[in-house]
């Protein structure tokens, strides 16, 4: 499986630090190069493990044109959004688009992009057993929304 991602969950892995659950559970971890410019400036306690993902196991993809359906559907998004959303329709097949954002996710949606936020990888995660709790894990990042 391939993950596309968003910025907040990657963020807020890194705060909680299970970031590695992503290359854990992803063949492959990709993000639009927004989304690579909005982790780059992040300056927290966790910008220096995002860093560390971004040099080892995180692949900055461009995203070329979209087609006109699929930019007219996310003209309402933010940028990342849009990228993250746009890379992971193009991409297709067995790929999970991780994004909390609610309007994002049902844009995703509407482009039959699989999706889930980072409750969903994280609840993912225990049923594989590689977290013991979600809720404890969740609320020690009370800034990012939970989405399934």
């Amino acid at each position: 499986m391939r993950i596309v991602s968003y910025t907040s969950p990657i963020i807020g892995l890194a705060k909680i630090k299970k970031l590695d659950l992503l290359k854990t559970l992803a063949g492959e971890v990709l993000i639009p190069r927004y989304v690579y410019r909005e982790l780059f400036g992040k300056h927290g306690q966790e910008a220096a493990d995002i860093e560390e993902a971004l040099q080892t196991f995180i692949k900055v993809v461009p995203v070329d044109d979209m087609e006109p359906s699929v930019a007219a559907l996310l003209t309402q998004l933010d940028e990342g959004e849009r990228q993250a959303i746009g890379l992971a329709s193009v991409l297709g097949g067995d790929v999970l688009l991780l994004i909390d954002d609610h309007a994002g996710r049902e844009a995703a949606k509407r482009l039959q992009v699989a999706v889930t936020g980072l409750e969903g990888l994280l609840i993912f995660a225990k049923e594989k057993g590689l977290v013991s709790q979600v809720g404890s894990l969740l609320e020690g990042n009370c800034s990012t929304p939970r989405g399934r």
